[in-house]
Formats: structure tokens, C-alpha cells, sequence
């Protein structure tokens, strides 16, 4: 009897899948919108939200003659909020919205600065969007670079892509995730930080070409933008230098200096109603070049200097960029609040509730050693 109830169990739980098969919808390619990218402006009370859409239908075509025109298109939505906009999509294109190969939302300045909670809502709650999306901050209008002519069969979603992640190679840029500038925006500062962009004409091609102003710190109702050397003292404390260089200025001449590895580690004490930061940093470069009168070698006491010189230099950046930013205009770009609620909840707290300034309240002890792993093809020469 046993076992007549278990055959009966195993049937019927292998039935149940089989009969609710005929109830899945299946949505073929064709009738689905890919987005490439996406645009956020807010202008007279409404959201403009403009979308750079891959022709599903061309986009596999073997034919070579699909013009840019065909093989992306751009769409602009307007509604009461963000997600309303969202759903007039499939009543204008017909089309279901793929969001999930977007490669980059990028948003109004004007809208960073005023709407920025609102903007991202959507992005944060909508189950079909990717966390993982860069994002940056228009200088001006969203809807003027995703809408950008680029050239023809080119996509602006994936020029933009390319462009913002061209940080790794120079370190004058950051590389923002949608999910990494969600958790800065909702830390209690309220600052967060992301690329600016524009596009400009190229005089050559006569389209467009994307071109990375900065990185932009968006706080309460205010933004600011942080200089090259403003944006590698911030890589370098928040451990996300992955590359860049910088020159300094030597008695034999000039010299250029590679960075190939950088390690920052932050202990956090509170001392007498204070926060003191120690913060020491380990970086390694590369000579790729040394301009000077004479065409001669590197001695081992020449690379010492210039690792000291480096490390004097990188030292005042960093000092200079917290200072500016963390203590006089309190925009918490560097995670350093988290780091006192870490080491001292009850300090936090109390500072929290009387008006969170933390920066006031800090001191900090900044250590920056260089080391230089190599010359280039130059034989390091003997004392």
C-alpha cells in the first residue's frame, strides 16, 4: 500500500511541470527591443528617458548593407516618473524592452544634482535591469550623447562602454557600476561620485566622439568636479588605481612615472573625541621615459630620488584632495564614515546627530612610499 502511494506521488509531481509547460509564454528575438543604452533627463516636471535601441531584426543580418540608421535606432519616452515612461516603450516600438544587455545609463548634470534619489529609483527596484551597468553624468542633456551620431553600424551604447571603462589605461577617470554608485549615494553624506562626459565634434570623421571631462562629485543639491590629479588621489585611497601615470621634475630632468600596482591600507582610531586616520600607501612604477640634456642611464641613487620626489608629490595630492573634499566640504568620497561607525559606533552616532561634519573631527597621518621596479630597456647602471 506503501508503496501504491509513493508511485503515485512520483507521477503526479512529474505531471505537474508537463501540464503547466502550454502556460509559459515564449517571446521570440524579433519582439524584443535590446537596449544599448540609456538616457535620464527631468525637464518641466517629467522624465525624459531616451533610448538607444538594437534593431533586432537587421542586427543578425548577414548583409552589408545595414546603415548605422537600421541598425540601432533611438527612441525618446516622456512620463510622469521614470518607470511610467518605461512603459510606454512597447506601445510606441512594439517591442518588448530587453534592459538587460544595456551597457550604460547616463544622466542629465541637472537631474544628478536635484533628482538623483528619483532617477535611480527605478534602476534599484526594477528586477529586470542590471546592477552592473556603468554609469555616468551627462554635461548637459542626456538625451544629446545618447543620441550622438557615432558613425554608421556603431552603437552608442558600446562607445560609451569602451569610453568609460579607457580609466584603467590612463587614472585620470573612475570606473563606476551602477551597484558600487548606489551604495555611495545612500551612505549618510549623500555624495557619490562618477565620470562626466560630453561628445564633440570630430573634424575628421564628422561624427561624434565621446570625451571624458572628469569625475563628478554629486552631494546635496550641489556637484563638484575633481581634477586628474584630484581623481588619482581618490583611486589610489579607495584602492582602484588599476593604472595611470604622473611626471615629476628632477634636477637631471624629467621624468615619467608608470603605475603598475598601488595598495592602500586605512587603520581608524578614536582618540580623545577625535578620529585619526593612519593611511599608508605602497606603490610601484615604471620609467617608460626620463627627458634630460644628456642621453645618459639611470643609477640606482637617481632612481631613489625620483622615488622620493614621487612620493613627496603623491603625498601633497592626497592630503590636498581630503582636505578640500572630506573636511571643508564634507562630501564622503572615500568611505572614511564607515570606517569611524566600523571602529566606534557610539562616536558615530553622537556625531551623526550633530550634523555628521566628521571631517572637523579628524586627523590624519599620510604615508606614501614608491618604489621604482623598472627602467625601461636601460641597464640600471653600477655606483
Amino acid at each position: 500500500m506503501k508503496k501504491t502511494v509513493c508511485i503515485i506521488l512520483i507521477i503526479t509531481f512529474l505531471l505537474v511541470p508537463l501540464n503547466s509547460c502550454g502556460e509559459i509564454e515564449i517571446v521570440e528575438l524579433n519582439e524584443r527591443l535590446i537596449i544599448e543604452a540609456i538616457g535620464i533627463d527631468k525637464e518641466n516636471g517629467k522624465y525624459n528617458v531616451t533610448i538607444e535601441g538594437l534593431d533586432s531584426y537587421t542586427a543578425g543580418s548577414d548583409s552589408n548593407s545595414v546603415s548605422g540608421e537600421e541598425l540601432t535606432k533611438c527612441y525618446l519616452f516622456e512620463g510622469e516618473t521614470i518607470g511610467m515612461a518605461m512603459n510606454s516603450i512597447s506601445v510606441i516600438t512594439g517591442q518588448i524592452p530587453l534592459f538587460s544587455q544595456a551597457r550604460v545609463l547616463i544622466i542629465g548634470r541637472d537631474t544628478a544634482t536635484n533628482f538623483l534619489s528619483e532617477a535611480l529609483d527605478f534602476f534599484r527596484r526594477e528586477y529586470t535591469t542590471r546592477t552592473d551597468i556603468l554609469i555616468a553624468v551627462a554635461d548637459g542633456k542626456a538625451s544629446d550623447i545618447v543620441s550622438a551620431d557615432f558613425g554608421k553600424n556603431v552603437s552608442a551604447g558600446k562607445i560609451l562602454e569602451s569610453a568609460l571603462k579607457s580609466y584603467k589605461h590612463t587614472g585620470t577617470s573612475v570606473y563606476i557600476p551602477l551597484y558600487k554608485f548606489l551604495n555611495n549615494a545612500m551612505n549618510e553624506s549623500d555624495a557619490a561620485y562618477c565620470p562626466l562626459l560630453t561628445v564633440k565634434d570630430n573634424e575628421y570623421t564628422k561624427k561624434k566622439d565621446v570625451k571624458i571631462l572628469g569625475t563628478v562629485v554629486i552631494g546635496k543639491n550641489s556637484d563638484t568636479v575633481l581634477s586628474p590629479e584630484q581623481t588619482q588621489s581618490l583611486t589610489i585611497i579607495n584602492n582602484d588605481t588599476e593604472n595611470g601615470d604622473m611626471t615629476i621634475e628632477t634636477e637631471k630632468g624629467k621624468c615619467t612615472l608608470e603605475i603598475i600596482d598601488s595598495i592602500s591600507k586605512i587603520k581608524t582610531e578614536i582618540i580623545n573625541e577625535k578620529t585619526v586616520f593612519d593611511i599608508k600607501t605602497k606603490i610601484k612604477c615604471d620609467i617608460p621615459e626620463f627627458q634630460s640634456e644628456t642621453f645618459s642611464g639611470l643609477s640606482k641613487s637617481d632612481t631613489e630620488k625620483i622615488a622620493e620626489i614621487a612620493a613627496k608629490k603623491l603625498t601633497s595630492m592626497i592630503s590636498d584632495t581630503i582636505t578640500e573634499f572630506y573636511i571643508d566640504k564634507n562630501f564622503d568620497i572615500f568611505n572614511f564614515n564607515r570606517r569611524i561607525n566600523l571602529a566606534d559606533n557610539r562616536f558615530y552616532s553622537e556625531q551623526l546627530n550633530k550634523g555628521g561634519n566628521f571631517g572637523k573631527l579628524s586627523v590624519f597621518n599620510i604615508s606614501v612610499e614608491v618604489s621604482v621596479r623598472r627602467i625601461g630597456k636601460v641597464v640600471l647602471e653600477k655606483e
